[in-house]
């Protein structure tokens, strides 16, 4: 009986501590558990701004300094048949563009690409790698 309920809990803890993902076959099931072709990103993989950089774009935009995320993001990805994998937020007071959101985007071929866009009127500045 005791070693039927440290087997359960044991089984439990595993369970819920994520490591049952590490003994499950790779395959349709599992689809994280295979790797990224090299160069590419897998497609589940998610980064997010920083606290600080979110406070930093929410008062610009409190101030009417720039426009909203859900604007910039949505002419990025209608331009760019894709999904955003990270943002970042970048303020620099004396630069030519002095509001900047940078946008890695996984295009539908795999690759990634980084967008740069003016956060003031949502232009899309630069865009470094495949289109």
């Amino acid at each position: 009986m005791r070693w039927t309920f440290t087997f359960l809990i044991a089984g439990f803890l595993l369970f819920t501590s994520g490591l049952a993902d590490a003994f499950a076959q790779p395959g349709p099931a599992a689809p994280h558990a295979r790797m990224a072709p090299a160069g590419q990103v897998r497609a589940d993989m998610q980064m997010r701004m920083t606290t600080r950089q979110q406070n930093q774009a929410r008062e610009a935009y409190k101030r009417g300094e720039i426009k909203s995320l859900a604007v910039i993001r949505r002419n990025v990805i209608t331009t760019y048949n894709g999904r955003i994998i990270s943002t970042q937020y970048v303020e620099r007071r004396k630069a030519p563009v002095p509001y900047l959101y940078t946008f890695r985007v996984l295009g539908k071929d795999g690759q990634v690409m980084v967008v740069h866009v003016d956060a003031r009127n949502a232009n899309i500045i630069r865009v470094k790698g495949a289109k």
